[in-house]
């Protein structure tokens, strides 16, 4: 039961084809990988619990900071999708570890009461754009924005030498060419994984990644010649985006992974682009990028910016892969 104004409303009487379709937009939430670590288990009328799989755990996220980040990113993809539709999500926190993931809370599918989120109707324009952005600044006012949602903005040329560092060392990390090689699609058209469309690799590009993947690590000059790709577009971003934390348990990351999509759908419904950087923060860059913004914890990095370019969708599983029983 939910009020709205003096009357009383049940959840019984909620769209059944609204609800439906905001699980199913809710799919379009981003993650590292395009790994989609999330599932939902069905509890009681328009109940379902949250939870993070451990079978889609990536090998170089040995702390689950990408999982958790990600599922807290479907929630709030969920919550924006479901306001658009006039409902509303809330989320009940309940941390629980199992042998099959991490249970985060309950989602309850309402009524919605009041205005919806301003961020709502822009959810659908939510993507990564991988291509090179215009070096123009940041309006005051969208950097103030992004500040208050908890990012810190440094110039993009500041980084260039640290993402080359932390790219040469991914390369040379069996666990990310590990990652790679399994969620990497040589197609168009996965519903999982990062396919090469997405990606913008070339069919000679093609070449040098199915190497990179067979030899499982790459000796120190291939993994400059590598890394260069990560410096260019770095160079060509109007600033980088830092997300931090306080600390790093589970709901923490979950939080985090909400203001991301909040600062990510922000800059798409004013026409901006971002793109993550994860590398730094996935190998020992990290701690000096956490010296560069006054020794806060950094979980997330992204490129922000301009681009007349359009970029491919992501493919996404369906709604029955994701929508499954409670683990025994």
């Amino acid at each position: 039961m939910s009020r709205k104004g003096d009357a009383i409303v049940s959840s019984s009487s909620l769209d059944e084809d609204a609800i439906l379709g905001t699980l199913s937009a809710a799919l379009r939430a981003p993650s590292a990988h395009n790994a989609q670590p999330w599932r939902l288990s069905h509890r009681d009328d328009h109940d379902y619990m949250l939870w993070y799989a451990y079978r889609d755990k990536l090998r170089a996220d040995p702390d689950d900071r990408d999982g958790l980040i990600a599922v807290g990113g479907f929630f709030e993809t969920l919550r924006l999708n479901a306001q658009a539709r006039g409902l509303d999500a809330r989320f009940t926190p309940a941390v629980s570890h199992h042998a099959e993931g991490i249970d985060l809370g309950l989602i309850s599918m309402v009524p919605i009461q009041g205005e919806p989120d301003p961020l709502a109707s822009a959810i659908e324009k939510r993507q990564c754009n991988r291509h090179p952005y215009e070096r123009s600044p940041l309006s005051a006012g969208l950097a103030a924005e992004l500040v208050e949602l908890g990012n810190t903005l440094l110039p993009a040329h500041r980084l260039a030498g640290l993402v080359r560092r932390a790219s040469i060392l991914s390369w040379k990390d069996r666990r990310f060419v590990a990652d790679l090689e399994q969620w990497t699609r040589f197609d168009d058209v996965s519903p999982d994984g990062m396919t090469l469309d997405c990606l913008r690799v070339t069919r000679p590009d093609q070449f040098w990644l199915r190497l990179a993947l067979r030899l499982g690590r790459l000796p120190a000059w291939l993994a400059w010649a590598y890394a260069e790709r990560d410096v260019r577009l770095t160079r060509r971003s109007s600033a980088m985006a830092v997300l931090t934390v306080e600390s790093r348990e589970p709901l923490a990351l979950f939080d985090c992974g909400r203001r991301l999509i909040r600062s990510w759908t922000l800059l798409n419904s004013l026409g901006y682009s971002w793109h993550p950087m994860s590398v730094v923060i996935d190998q020992a860059t990290v701690t000096d990028l956490g010296v560069m913004i006054g020794g806060l914890d950094p979980v997330a990095i992204y490129r922000v910016g301009y681009t007349p370019d359009p970029a491919a969708w992501s493919h996404r599983r369906a709604l029955d892969a994701v929508l499954i029983p409670a683990p025994a």
